[in-house]
């Protein structure tokens, strides 16, 4: 993958297709914006799927990702999310 084909887009659907498919977090996926936070009051992840979402962002777009920042990123919206992992890859 290059960093040309990772996208704010890409990575939105990405997570939403991630939490509802494949980790059962229960979202309604025409609620959620890119405003909608992370973490409490929005898509509401707890810690450990937190770091599962991480883990998988980390595998699917080639990004590291130090256990340092998954506070930070659970304090994000999607938006900031999406273009966080989108700057990660850009600057590798």
């Amino acid at each position: 993958m290059t960093a040309s084909t990772v996208d704010d887009a890409r990575v939105r659907e990405f997570v939403l297709s991630t939490l509802a498919g494949e980790m059962n977090v229960p979202i309604d996926r025409d609620r959620i914006t890119d405003d909608s936070p992370i973490g409490t009051s929005g898509i509401d992840l707890e810690s450990l799927s937190l770091v599962e979402l991480t883990l998988r962002l980390e595998r699917e777009f080639e990004v590291k990702i130090p256990d340092t920042d998954i506070e930070a990123i659970g304090a994000m919206t999607l938006g900031q999310l999406a273009a966080d992992i989108v700057r990660r890859k850009a600057i590798q």
